[in-house]
């Protein structure tokens, strides 16, 4: 094969492999086929935009301490209560697919929107079904699995370790 050919081949699979457009061992293999097994430079990491990591942290950390504050110090209508719900709900699931999509891992913004989703959950549980207790503790649960699920999925110590703390400290809640 020409020289020339296989540096764009390579350059590319190693593009694809930057960008999460095929599996890590899909791309492994290819490189390993086409360089045959000579190992070559990685390709210059591109700089992702700080300016939209670190707007998207502020706002999420902005929405999770603004529903602290409404949820907890606040006595506001069902109709309130529930209109936040949902635009905590939305603006947080739209900022995690965005990163999701974009591959911005960044652990602030991820934390903050798990956090989020735990509280809007927790608050939702509490305002439709206020005699269940148990779904109460259902829904806390789920959202530790869903962290723990997150965590393996990404390799996030923080994910894994929060979600197993989660379980633990929920389980003793009801049994204690």
């Amino acid at each position: 094969m020409d020289d020339h050919r296989r540096k764009i081949i390579t350059y590319e699979i190693k593009y694809w492999k930057q960008n999460r457009m095929l599996p890590d061992h899909y791309c492994d293999f290819l490189l390993n086929l086409y360089t045959e097994g000579s190992e070559e430079t990685e390709l210059p990491k591109q700089k992702r935009p700080r300016s939209i990591t670190g707007l998207g942290s502020f706002i999420l950390i902005g929405l999770l301490s603004l529903s602290v504050f409404l949820f907890y110090f606040t006595e506001l209508s069902l109709f309130l209560q529930t209109a936040f719900i949902i635009f905590f709900a939305i603006t947080t699931l739209s900022t995690v697919l965005y990163m999701l999509k974009k591959s911005f891992f960044d652990l602030i913004p991820l934390l903050t929107s798990a956090l989020l989703l735990l509280i809007t959950s927790v608050q939702a549980a509490e305002i439709i079904f206020p005699e269940l207790p148990l779904l109460l503790y259902i829904v806390a649960g789920l959202n530790c699995i869903l962290w723990i699920a997150a965590g393996s999925k990404w390799n996030m110590v923080s994910f894994k370790l929060s979600g197993t703390l989660g379980l633990i400290v929920l389980v003793i809640a009801i049994f204690i």
